[in-house]
Protein backbone atom coordinates (compact mmCIF):
# COMPACT_ATOMS: atom_id res chain seq x y z
CA UNK A 1 0.00 0.00 0.00
CA UNK A 2 1.31 3.43 -0.98
CA UNK A 3 2.32 5.57 2.00
CA UNK A 4 0.94 9.09 1.67
CA UNK A 5 1.61 12.15 3.79
CA UNK A 6 0.44 15.76 3.74
CA UNK A 7 2.71 18.39 5.27
CA UNK A 8 1.36 21.85 6.05
CA UNK A 9 4.00 24.61 6.08
CA UNK A 10 3.46 27.79 8.08
CA UNK A 11 5.63 30.73 9.07
CA UNK A 12 3.85 32.20 12.10
CA UNK A 13 2.66 30.54 15.29
CA UNK A 14 -0.64 32.37 14.79
CA UNK A 15 -1.04 30.58 11.43
CA UNK A 16 -0.15 27.18 12.89
CA UNK A 17 -2.28 27.10 16.02
CA UNK A 18 -5.75 26.93 14.38
CA UNK A 19 -4.64 23.86 12.37
CA UNK A 20 -2.88 22.22 15.31
CA UNK A 21 -6.13 22.42 17.29
CA UNK A 22 -8.52 21.56 14.46
CA UNK A 23 -6.52 18.56 13.20
CA UNK A 24 -5.52 17.43 16.72
CA UNK A 25 -1.82 17.54 15.89
CA UNK A 26 0.68 16.57 18.58
CA UNK A 27 4.19 17.97 18.96
CA UNK A 28 7.01 15.86 17.57
CA UNK A 29 10.01 16.55 19.81
CA UNK A 30 12.47 14.77 17.54
CA UNK A 31 12.93 18.02 15.61
CA UNK A 32 14.58 21.21 16.87
CA UNK A 33 11.94 23.31 15.12
CA UNK A 34 8.12 23.28 15.37
CA UNK A 35 6.70 20.03 14.03
CA UNK A 36 3.26 18.60 14.83
CA UNK A 37 1.75 15.32 13.66
CA UNK A 38 -1.41 13.27 13.50
CA UNK A 39 -0.40 9.76 12.45
CA UNK A 40 -3.98 8.59 12.00
CA UNK A 41 -4.74 11.34 9.48
CA UNK A 42 -1.25 11.28 7.94
CA UNK A 43 -1.17 15.05 8.27
CA UNK A 44 1.77 16.96 9.73
CA UNK A 45 2.76 20.62 10.13
CA UNK A 46 6.14 22.30 10.24
CA UNK A 47 6.96 25.91 11.11
CA UNK A 48 9.66 27.53 9.00
CA UNK A 49 9.69 31.01 10.56
CA UNK A 50 9.30 34.34 8.81
CA UNK A 51 11.35 34.89 5.65
CA UNK A 52 13.52 32.53 3.60
CA UNK A 53 16.57 31.76 5.70
CA UNK A 54 15.35 28.62 7.53
CA UNK A 55 13.09 27.16 4.86
CA UNK A 56 15.56 24.93 3.02
CA UNK A 57 17.20 23.43 6.11
CA UNK A 58 13.90 22.72 7.84
CA UNK A 59 12.21 21.12 4.82
CA UNK A 60 15.31 19.00 4.13
CA UNK A 61 15.64 17.91 7.78
CA UNK A 62 11.95 17.08 7.84
CA UNK A 63 12.08 14.98 4.66
CA UNK A 64 15.17 13.06 5.79
CA UNK A 65 13.10 11.53 8.58
CA UNK A 66 10.23 10.43 6.33
CA UNK A 67 9.84 7.18 4.41
CA UNK A 68 6.52 7.94 2.73
CA UNK A 69 6.35 7.32 -1.00
CA UNK A 70 4.23 10.41 -1.62
CA UNK A 71 4.47 13.71 0.22
CA UNK A 72 2.29 16.72 -0.48
CA UNK A 73 3.28 20.18 0.71
CA UNK A 74 0.68 22.87 1.41
CA UNK A 75 1.95 26.29 2.44
CA UNK A 76 -0.76 28.13 4.39
CA UNK A 77 -0.10 31.67 5.53
CA UNK A 78 -0.90 35.36 5.50
CA UNK A 79 -0.15 37.83 2.73
CA UNK A 80 -0.43 41.54 2.20
CA UNK A 81 -3.07 42.64 -0.29
CA UNK A 82 -3.86 45.78 -2.26
CA UNK A 83 -6.57 47.79 -0.51
CA UNK A 84 -8.53 48.41 -3.72
CA UNK A 85 -8.35 44.79 -4.89
CA UNK A 86 -8.66 42.55 -1.80
CA UNK A 87 -10.48 42.25 1.50
CA UNK A 88 -9.03 41.37 4.89
CA UNK A 89 -9.68 37.67 5.52
CA UNK A 90 -10.05 36.86 1.83
CA UNK A 91 -8.58 33.51 0.80
CA UNK A 92 -6.52 32.92 -2.36
CA UNK A 93 -5.04 29.88 -4.07
CA UNK A 94 -1.75 30.89 -5.68
CA UNK A 95 -1.29 30.15 -9.38
CA UNK A 96 1.87 32.16 -10.12
CA UNK A 97 4.82 32.94 -7.85
CA UNK A 98 7.34 35.77 -8.33
CA UNK A 99 10.31 36.92 -6.28
CA UNK A 100 11.42 40.54 -6.09
CA UNK A 101 15.06 39.50 -6.51
CA UNK A 102 14.71 36.76 -9.12
CA UNK A 103 13.44 36.30 -12.67
CA UNK A 104 12.44 32.70 -11.84
CA UNK A 105 8.66 32.29 -11.78
CA UNK A 106 6.73 29.23 -10.64
CA UNK A 107 3.31 28.05 -11.76
CA UNK A 108 1.71 25.55 -9.34
CA UNK A 109 -0.32 22.81 -11.03
CA UNK A 110 -3.88 23.35 -9.81
CA UNK A 111 -5.57 20.15 -10.88
CA UNK A 112 -8.62 20.00 -8.62
CA UNK A 113 -11.87 21.93 -8.61
CA UNK A 114 -12.02 24.53 -5.87
CA UNK A 115 -13.97 27.64 -4.90
CA UNK A 116 -11.06 29.89 -3.97
CA UNK A 117 -10.04 32.88 -6.04
CA UNK A 118 -6.72 32.31 -7.80
CA UNK A 119 -3.98 34.94 -7.59
CA UNK A 120 -0.30 35.55 -8.24
CA UNK A 121 2.05 36.47 -5.40
CA UNK A 122 5.44 38.18 -5.02
CA UNK A 123 7.85 37.11 -2.30
CA UNK A 124 9.90 39.93 -0.77
CA UNK A 125 12.85 40.14 1.61
CA UNK A 126 11.45 42.78 3.96
CA UNK A 127 7.94 43.85 5.03
CA UNK A 128 6.26 46.38 2.73
CA UNK A 129 4.85 49.53 4.36
CA UNK A 130 3.81 51.72 1.41
CA UNK A 131 0.62 49.91 0.49
CA UNK A 132 2.41 47.69 -2.02
CA UNK A 133 2.81 50.41 -4.68
CA UNK A 134 5.32 48.34 -6.69
CA UNK A 135 3.20 45.21 -6.78
CA UNK A 136 0.02 44.20 -8.59
CA UNK A 137 0.04 40.89 -6.73
CA UNK A 138 -0.33 39.63 -3.20
CA UNK A 139 2.90 39.94 -1.22
CA UNK A 140 4.51 37.54 1.26
CA UNK A 141 7.98 36.55 2.49
CA UNK A 142 8.11 32.75 1.98
CA UNK A 143 6.09 31.35 -0.97
CA UNK A 144 8.78 31.53 -3.66
CA UNK A 145 11.43 29.85 -1.51
CA UNK A 146 8.99 27.19 -0.29
CA UNK A 147 7.97 26.28 -3.82
CA UNK A 148 11.57 26.35 -5.03
CA UNK A 149 12.73 23.90 -2.33
CA UNK A 150 9.69 21.60 -2.33
CA UNK A 151 9.73 21.27 -6.14
CA UNK A 152 13.19 19.66 -5.87
CA UNK A 153 11.66 16.73 -3.99
CA UNK A 154 8.06 16.32 -5.21
CA UNK A 155 6.16 16.97 -8.47
CA UNK A 156 4.63 20.43 -8.83
CA UNK A 157 1.12 19.01 -8.65
CA UNK A 158 1.86 17.96 -5.06
CA UNK A 159 2.59 21.53 -3.91
CA UNK A 160 -0.11 24.10 -3.09
CA UNK A 161 0.09 27.64 -1.75
CA UNK A 162 -2.90 29.11 0.11
CA UNK A 163 -2.76 32.73 1.30
CA UNK A 164 -5.12 34.76 3.46
CA UNK A 165 -5.04 38.57 3.27
CA UNK A 166 -4.10 39.89 6.72
CA UNK A 167 -3.28 43.54 5.99
CA UNK A 168 -2.91 46.21 3.32
CA UNK A 169 0.87 46.70 3.77
CA UNK A 170 0.44 50.14 5.33
CA UNK A 171 2.85 49.85 8.27
CA UNK A 172 3.62 47.83 11.40
CA UNK A 173 0.58 49.23 13.17
CA UNK A 174 -1.72 47.89 10.44
CA UNK A 175 -0.66 44.25 10.90
CA UNK A 176 -3.20 42.43 13.07
CA UNK A 177 -2.44 40.90 16.45
CA UNK A 178 -1.60 37.15 16.48
CA UNK A 179 -5.00 36.36 17.97
CA UNK A 180 -6.70 38.18 15.09
CA UNK A 181 -4.64 36.26 12.53
CA UNK A 182 -5.71 32.98 14.14
CA UNK A 183 -9.34 34.08 14.16
CA UNK A 184 -9.18 34.86 10.44
CA UNK A 185 -7.95 31.32 9.73
CA UNK A 186 -10.58 29.78 12.00
CA UNK A 187 -13.26 31.59 9.97
CA UNK A 188 -11.91 29.98 6.78
CA UNK A 189 -11.10 26.60 8.32
CA UNK A 190 -13.88 24.60 6.64
CA UNK A 191 -12.90 25.89 3.21
CA UNK A 192 -9.21 25.15 3.74
CA UNK A 193 -9.82 21.66 5.16
CA UNK A 194 -12.09 20.85 2.22
CA UNK A 195 -9.27 21.82 -0.14
CA UNK A 196 -6.74 19.74 1.81
CA UNK A 197 -9.00 16.69 1.59
CA UNK A 198 -9.56 17.17 -2.15
CA UNK A 199 -5.86 17.80 -2.71
CA UNK A 200 -5.11 14.43 -1.16
CA UNK A 201 -6.73 12.74 -4.18
CA UNK A 202 -4.03 14.12 -6.49
CA UNK A 203 -1.49 11.65 -5.13
CA UNK A 204 -3.32 8.83 -6.94
CA UNK A 205 -2.04 10.19 -10.24
CA UNK A 206 0.88 7.87 -10.90
CA UNK A 207 0.22 7.65 -14.64
CA UNK A 208 0.51 10.55 -17.10
CA UNK A 209 -2.51 12.84 -16.99
CA UNK A 210 -2.35 13.95 -20.61
CA UNK A 211 -2.76 11.89 -23.76
CA UNK A 212 -0.56 12.27 -26.84
CA UNK A 213 -3.41 14.06 -28.60
CA UNK A 214 -3.57 16.54 -25.71
CA UNK A 215 0.11 17.43 -26.09
CA UNK A 216 -0.40 17.76 -29.86
CA UNK A 217 -3.24 20.21 -29.11
CA UNK A 218 -0.90 22.23 -26.89
CA UNK A 219 1.85 22.21 -29.53
CA UNK A 220 -0.59 23.42 -32.18
CA UNK A 221 -1.93 26.18 -29.90
CA UNK A 222 1.62 27.33 -29.14
CA UNK A 223 2.45 27.64 -32.82
CA UNK A 224 -0.84 29.14 -34.00
CA UNK A 225 -1.31 31.67 -31.19
CA UNK A 226 2.37 32.60 -30.71
CA UNK A 227 2.44 31.58 -27.05
CA UNK A 228 5.45 32.34 -24.86
CA UNK A 229 7.28 29.69 -22.85
CA UNK A 230 5.59 30.76 -19.60
CA UNK A 231 2.17 30.78 -21.32
CA UNK A 232 2.75 27.23 -22.56
CA UNK A 233 3.63 26.15 -19.00
CA UNK A 234 0.38 27.69 -17.77
CA UNK A 235 -1.56 26.21 -20.69
CA UNK A 236 -0.38 22.69 -19.84
CA UNK A 237 -1.56 23.22 -16.26
CA UNK A 238 -5.05 24.21 -17.45
CA UNK A 239 -5.15 21.34 -19.95
CA UNK A 240 -4.37 18.93 -17.09
CA UNK A 241 -7.22 20.40 -15.07
CA UNK A 242 -9.57 20.09 -18.03
CA UNK A 243 -8.53 16.48 -18.62
CA UNK A 244 -9.14 15.55 -14.97
CA UNK A 245 -12.63 17.06 -15.09
CA UNK A 246 -13.40 15.73 -18.56
CA UNK A 247 -11.67 12.39 -18.83
CA UNK A 248 -12.96 11.37 -22.25
CA UNK A 249 -14.09 14.63 -23.85
CA UNK A 250 -11.82 16.14 -26.51
CA UNK A 251 -10.17 19.45 -25.79
CA UNK A 252 -12.23 22.41 -27.06
CA UNK A 253 -11.89 23.52 -30.66
CA UNK A 254 -10.33 26.96 -30.92
CA UNK A 255 -11.65 29.01 -33.80
CA UNK A 256 -9.62 32.14 -33.08
CA UNK A 257 -7.57 34.26 -35.45
CA UNK A 258 -3.81 34.38 -35.03
CA UNK A 259 -3.03 37.46 -32.91
CA UNK A 260 -1.34 40.39 -34.63
CA UNK A 261 -0.36 42.50 -31.60
CA UNK A 262 1.03 41.83 -28.12
CA UNK A 263 -2.26 42.91 -26.53
CA UNK A 264 -4.14 40.69 -28.98
CA UNK A 265 -1.93 37.77 -28.08
CA UNK A 266 -2.49 38.22 -24.35
CA UNK A 267 -6.27 38.45 -24.82
CA UNK A 268 -6.19 35.33 -26.98
CA UNK A 269 -4.31 33.41 -24.31
CA UNK A 270 -6.77 34.54 -21.62
CA UNK A 271 -9.66 33.40 -23.84
CA UNK A 272 -8.09 29.94 -24.27
CA UNK A 273 -7.48 29.69 -20.54
CA UNK A 274 -11.13 30.48 -19.76
CA UNK A 275 -12.32 27.87 -22.28
CA UNK A 276 -10.28 25.25 -20.46
CA UNK A 277 -11.75 26.20 -17.07
CA UNK A 278 -15.28 25.26 -18.15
Amino acid sequence: MIQKLQCLITALKAESEPFIHHLKLEKDNSFDFPCFINQRLNVELIGVGVGKKKIESRICDYLMSKSHEIVQFINIGVAGGKKDKTNIGELFLINEIHDENSTQKYYPDILIDHDMTESSITTVENPIHDGGKKYDTLVDMEAHEIFSICSKFVPNHNIAIIKLVSDYMSGHESFPKPSTVSELFIEKMDEIIHFINQFKLIDKMITPILFEKDMAWVKNAKKKYLLTVSQVDQLIKYVKGYRLRNNENPLPELEIQTPKTKKNQKNTFNFIREKLKT
